[in-house]
């Protein structure tokens, strides 16, 4: 007897629910801290700040377990994304190869249509896609002590340590401008990861529909 793989159903029901909630929730999460960042108290905004610098790990974490999926199809896509997240160490190498890429190239690279073709087009033009890296590394062992450090104005500082347990740290100031850019970093993060992944799912399910008429016309 094979056990299925997949948590949810077939691996297309398991894709459509990583996308629609895996996905989905960072961007949810993210919004909805952001918008309680600035209405409270002095004491809870570093702790809501820390939330959204998270769930900007998981994001550019998230996008790149998809292009890496998509890109290498020697697995099923589905069972790739249930491998474990990709570490800042493997984030250098996505960021140097997405600027300025052809993204037609890109598209190809992974499997899809010109629906993903803008979207391509936006993550080759991101210039500091390579600042996420320390963002992942101090969020890779899990939660990071969070300090407030005095100044004006006040910084945000992270102490995490990476997939290796060596130390890691990671200083944000926490202003208005700088918090609304991870929050929007967060977001656009997400939103390529799910139109990638939501176009391979509709050349699948196109893909399947048009065996199942050929076989029906058999």
């Amino acid at each position: 007897m094979t056990t299925n793989p997949y948590p949810a159903g077939d691996e297309l029901t398991f894709l459509r629910g990583y996308e629609e909630t895996t996905l989905r929730r960072i961007e949810v999460v993210s919004d909805a801290l952001l918008e309680h960042t600035f209405r409270a108290d002095d004491s809870h905004r570093a702790a809501l700040a820390a939330g959204i610098l998270a769930e900007l790990a998981e994001a550019a974490r998230r996008l790149l377990a998809v292009c890496t999926a998509l890109r290498d199809r020697r697995v099923p896509v589905a069972r790739a994304l249930l491998r474990p997240l990709p570490t800042a160490d493997d984030w250098h190498p996505f960021a140097e190869a997405m600027y300025e890429a052809d993204p037609a190239d890109l598209v190809r690279a992974m499997g899809l249509d010109d629906r993903a073709r803008e979207s391509a087009a936006e993550l080759a033009s991101v210039r500091d896609l390579a600042r996420h890296a320390e963002v992942i590394r101090v969020h890779e062992s899990g939660a990071p002590i969070t300090v407030i450090e005095p100044g004006e104005p006040p910084s945000l500082l992270l102490i995490g340590h990476d997939h290796a347990a060596e130390r890691a740290e990671l200083r944000i100031p926490l202003t208005e401008a700088r918090v609304i850019a991870l929050a929007d970093a967060t977001g656009h993060l997400v939103a390529l990861a799910r139109d990638f992944l939501l176009t391979h799912i509709e050349l699948r399910e196109e893909s399947l529909a048009r065996h199942g008429e050929a076989a029906r016309e058999r």
